[in-house]
Formats: C-alpha cells, sequence, structure tokens
C-alpha cells in the first residue's frame, strides 16, 4: 500500500489543476452597493425615458440611444463586480461588454455619416444573460451578510429593480424570438420598461398587456418573482436587522 501510494505522489503523478474560482470576496469592489444602486435608478429612469431601438437617423436621438445601452451595461458590470465576481470572470465580461459597445457606437456612426436608417438588436443575448446574472449574485453576496448595513439595504433594493431591468430584456428578446409584437402592435422600448415595473409592483394598469401564451407566462413570472423576492428576501433581512439589534442591546 505504501509503494502504491509514493507511486501516485511521484514526480510522474498527475497533477490536479485547481477549479476555477467564480467569486472572490476579497475583491476591492466588494459591496460597493451604494454607487450600484445610484447606477441601477438612473438606468431605470433612462429606459424609461429613452427608446434604445431608435430608428432615426438624427444625431441626438442616436447618441441618446447608445448612451442609454452603455449605460446599462456598465450598471450590469458594477452589479457583478460588487457581488464579488472573481476577476478572471470580470475580465471576460469587461472585454465581451466593451466590444458589444465599441461595434454598436462603430454602427451607429457609420449609418449616420451615410444617412440610413439604423435600428439595432433591441436584446443582444450578452445583455439578456448579464440582465439575468445581476439580481442573482448580488442575492448570493448578500445572504453572506450577518450583520444589515447600509450596503445591505442598497444592495436588496438594487437587486428587486433589477430584476425589472432583466424582464424588461427578456421581454424584448421574447418579442424579438417570436418574431411577434410583444403587446400585439410596435412598441417603443420604453414601454416595456413601464410594463416591467408595473408587473414587478403588480399595480397592473392594463394599458399594456402580453399578447401570445409564453410572453403572458413571463409576465406573471416576474410578478410573482418580485413577490417571492419583498416576501422572503426583504423579510430574512428584516430578521436579521432584529437579530442584530437585540444582540446589541444585550452587550450593552
Amino acid at each position: 500500500m505504501a509503494d502504491d501510494d509514493e507511486s501516485e505522489a511521484g514526480p510522474n503523478a498527475k497533477r490536479r489543476l485547481p477549479r476555477p474560482v467564480m467569486f472572490d470576496d476579497r475583491s476591492r469592489y466588494i459591496d460597493r452597493f451604494g454607487l450600484l444602486l445610484s447606477l441601477t435608478i438612473l438606468t431605470v429612469v433612462i429606459l424609461s425615458l429613452v427608446d434604445v431601438t431608435q430608428p432615426e437617423t438624427n444625431a441626438v436621438a442616436r447618441l441618446g440611444s447608445t448612451v442609454a445601452s452603455a449605460l446599462v451595461a456598465v450598471t450590469l458590470l458594477l452589479a457583478l463586480r460588487a457581488s464579488g465576481l472573481a476577476h478572471r470572470w470580470m475580465r471576460i465580461a469587461d472585454l465581451v461588454v466593451s466590444i458589444g459597445i465599441g461595434l454598436i457606437l462603430l454602427t451607429s456612426l457609420i449609418t449616420l455619416v451615410v444617412k440610413i436608417p439604423y435600428r439595432p438588436t433591441p436584446a443582444p443575448l450578452l445583455m439578456v444573460v448579464l440582465a439575468a446574472a445581476a439580481p442573482f449574485v448580488i442575492v448570493r453576496r448578500l445572504v453572506q451578510h450577518r450583520v444589515v448595513t447600509r450596503g445591505t439595504l442598497f444592495g436588496a433594493i438594487s437587486a428587486y429593480l433589477l430584476i425589472g431591468v432583466m424582464f424588461f430584456f427578456l421581454f424584448l428578446g421574447a418579442s424579438e424570438f417570436q418574431g411577434v409584437p410583444f403587446f400585439g402592435h410596435p412598441e417603443q422600448t420604453t414601454s416595456f420598461m413601464y410594463f416591467s415595473l408595473s408587473t414587478i409592483t403588480t399595480v397592473g394598469y392594463g394599458d399594456l398587456t402580453a399578447t401570445t401564451s409564453f410572453d403572458r407566462l413571463l409576465a406573471t413570472s416576474e410578478a410573482v418573482i418580485g413577490q417571492v423576492y419583498l416576501v422572503t428576501f426583504v423579510a430574512m433581512i428584516v430578521g436579521l436587522y432584529a437579530s442584530n439589534r437585540h444582540s446589541s442591546l444585550i452587550n450593552e
């Protein structure tokens, strides 16, 4: 048995490569949820006011559309950083997003110079993936908090708003993939943000409704996820805060 162990541990033995680490809680950007909340609110406001698929050749409208797309990308990347995504994976995300934004800028400038209509893809796969990952990695980080701080509260609010941004892109992607207008007729992307916020808060004004069965499934999924988030995760934070408060009073 000893010989076998020595042979396995010999110089010719295969070394196991370390598994790639997905998260690094020692990152210098960890828990910077205050800045993230500010950018998230700004992103929601911009997406509610600016059509990110602006087809006009007007330079101001085109610039607004491009800036909106870039702001969303920066916000989602900051969400990954604040949640402690490992440096290796962040470099990959930064590179891919930079290339994507660069292509959008280049295409926008070219079509603006030659005066031809331009309509960018409303929900590129990259944005859908980033938007879907952001709230989940934030929650993953927040559940590791043992003391409720302002950062915890800022992160919880950011995650809730980013769920709305996530479904904004999912709605756009569903409309594009199915080839059927999400609301049964063409709408600016600002309507999708309005519909997403109305759905996650379960307001349901009824002026815009999903058309296909799949679209309705997405809409009801957002409403359920939003309410489950408030009932479970926010309740957990309140319970943790109460526990911390009780402990501090006992120690006093």
